[in-house]
């Protein structure tokens, strides 16, 4: 059972949600799955009001298409690539705080990733990031490469992270269509749509036919207060 400030989702509701999930999916993690229940679990423990985003992080087209002997660019691409980006968007979430005159740390983020490769010659990475609503609640306009939101420090860190230039790379970052949700700690139960909407739409991170054989396929952020990206 999981249980926030006298909210609870059963065992029994999550594995009715799961089943869901194969359904439409094919054959989910449930190990995953519960240890990214966790990560959303500590942040509506520590913040009433959560707002989570899912990033989709491409690797570019690294040689001409007609020609794979051309190489077109040379992105960092070793597995820290990941390890990475969340330092960039760390570090630029700090500068913001800063900018502000606020001192001390900034509200931490959460995150939960998978690493997926299927018909492409690259991986690629999908993402969920979590903040305290009450702090970062919107992407922004993201077909604007130039302004100044959350959209775009998702962008600059995934370039940072590959050693590519933005915004002449910006686009290997993608944005699903609806996909910033606003999770409430008084309702985070199965009876809320929208939660439960959350929580079968990242269920699809974790199917297993899609995820790349050796090596580390998942991650997440560590519990609020302790130490480590």
């Amino acid at each position: 059972m999981n249980i926030i400030n006298g909210c609870c989702v059963v065992s029994d509701d999550i594995g009715s949600l799961l089943a869901e999930a194969e359904k439409m999916y094919g054959e989910i993690s449930s190990e995953q799955f519960n240890l990214a229940m966790g990560v959303v679990n500590d942040f509506l423990s520590k913040y009433p009001r959560v707002c989570a985003m899912r990033v989709d992080l491409h690797f570019p087209q690294m040689t001409l298409a007609d020609d794979p002997d051309v190489p077109t660019c040379f992105p960092r691409t070793e597995p820290k690539a990941i390890t990475r980006f969340f330092e960039s968007l760390k570090s630029q979430l700090l500068a913001v705080h800063r900018s502000k005159g606020k001192l001390g740390s900034p509200d931490p983020f959460g995150y939960i990733w998978v690493k997926e490769q299927v018909v492409s010659a690259y991986p690629h990475y999908h993402v969920v990031l979590l903040f305290n609503k009450d702090v970062y609640a919107y992407l922004g306009n993201y077909a604007d490469f130039d302004a100044v939101n959350m959209a775009t420090r998702i962008r600059k860190a995934w370039c940072s992270a590959l050693k590519l230039s933005f915004p002449d790379y910006a686009h290997v970052v993608h944005f699903p269509e609806n996909g910033v949700y606003w999770l409430e700690r008084h309702s985070a139960t199965m009876n809320c749509v929208e939660y439960r909407g959350f929580l079968l739409r990242i269920a699809y991170l974790f199917k297993l036919h899609s995820k790349v054989p050796g090596g580390r396929n998942f991650g997440r952020s560590l519990p609020i207060g302790k130490s480590g990206i």
